[in-house]
């Protein structure tokens, strides 16, 4: 059998010379296995992320096999003018202001968390470090308590897994998104009733030029859509720095000699190994493309981890090079999708990344102990034993 795609490719140790090979020789690959199309080089996917007329998040949803109860109700599943509306909505709620409140917080986390994994000296880095740090950011943002996100964190990986169950039994991922709605609905009733200073309350009461706000239901799978994305987003990427930093030695002394590097070392990793490896598109008609037709309505994957590796347009790719033009990488999106949250999730890694080199004495990961996620669009580890 020819190579086919599969979901969980993402979950191997390497998947990048699979990726290679599509690009080099199947570009536009169609895997009967997963009945998903899979373009991996960059300017393809670059010009399906900014070309929204032909290649809708709307169709499909932006997620693989995505829950039709997210589809047109988030701003990744939506299309102009229903997205520009929500955007501008939803940017009100979501500004500077809002990141700079946060910063005391996030730079006080950092230097504790820090802290104990010097102390500690080998730890579990995800649930250590991870997911407290995610967890009490992004709950404070949306005014959810830590103790709650602690039991909010196991609806949120679930949402993400494809899983196919007994016929009559519900999927793991249905299942996850009625918690996580009920659970947002009800917060989203105490602040109609009790307002309070948080992004929920913001875009509930978010209004445009005309007087028009997000429907309640919005606010509620958006939110949703913040909290699942953002969690992660972030802890894929912080994992996969983790484990890329203990790959490359010459890295980590760099960067405990000139801390300034660090911001190089965000972007670079962001490419080098993306957090999200994709993302879905479906065209409105067919489309010629590397001699195949994609048929309109397809499920198509933009493949971010591919692209972000396409020797096309990165001199030598699969080379971590810290002194590498950020500009290009599509680890936090492109186009009118492009991440919302990127500005507060670069200063929360540069932060976090910050402190940790500066108070380690060693880096390394132990992969024999190691567990990598295993949902089809994030890459990354949901176990990493670190020792610094």
């Amino acid at each position: 059998m020819t190579f086919q795609y599969r979901l969980l490719i993402v979950a191997s140790d390497d998947p990048y010379p699979d990726y290679k090979w599509m690009r080099d020789h199947d570009p536009a690959h169609y895997s009967e296995v997963e009945d998903v199309w899979v373009l991996t080089r960059y300017a393809d996917v670059v010009n399906a992320f900014q070309n929204h007329r032909i290649w809708s998040s709307q169709r499909r949803g932006n997620l693989l096999n995505d829950l039709p109860e997210r589809i047109g109700k988030t701003l990744g599943t939506t299309d102009p003018p229903k997205h520009t509306f929500a955007r501008r909505l939803v940017n009100k709620a979501f500004t500077p202001r809002t990141i700079a409140q946060l910063e005391p917080k996030i730079q006080r986390l950092a230097c504790m968390l820090a802290e104990q994994a010097r102390q500690m000296g080998s730890l579990e880095f995800v649930s250590t470090v991870s997911t407290p740090y995610n967890a009490s950011l992004l709950g404070a943002m949306f005014g959810v308590p830590d103790a709650d996100f602690i039991q909010l964190r196991h609806w949120l990986d679930d949402f993400f897994l494809r899983v196919q169950v007994p016929e009559g039994q519900e999927p793991p991922q249905k299942i996850a998104m009625r918690h996580l709605r009920e659970y947002l609905s009800a917060l989203a009733d105490d602040r109609l009733k009790h307002p309070q200073d948080d992004l929920m309350t913001a875009m509930l009461n978010a209004e445009d030029d005309n007087g028009q706000r997000l429907e309640y239901d919005q606010v509620v799978v958006t939110t949703m859509t913040f909290l699942v994305a953002g969690f992660e987003s972030i802890n894929n990427l912080f994992t996969n720095m983790t484990y890329g930093l203990a790959l490359h030695s010459q890295v980590y002394q760099i960067l405990k000699d000139d801390p300034a590097q660090i911001e190089n070392f965000v972007e670079e990793s962001a490419r080098w190994d993306a957090a999200a490896q994709g993302f879905v598109r479906s065209p409105n008609q067919d489309v010629a493309l590397h001699g195949k037709i994609i048929p309109q309505n397809a499920q198509v994957l933009l493949h971010i981890g591919a692209a972000n590796r396409d020797e096309r347009f990165f001199h030598d790719p699969d080379t971590f090079d810290l002194q590498r033009d950020p500009r290009g990488h599509l680890g936090f999106g492109m186009g009118i999708h492009f991440c919302i949250g990127a500005p507060l999730g670069r200063l929360m890694t540069r932060t976090l990344f910050h402190e940790l080199l500066a108070t380690s004495k060693r880096w390394e990961v132990d992969l024999a102990t190691s567990k990598r996620v295993t949902t089809p669009n994030f890459r990354g580890f949901s176990v990493l034993p670190l020792a610094i």
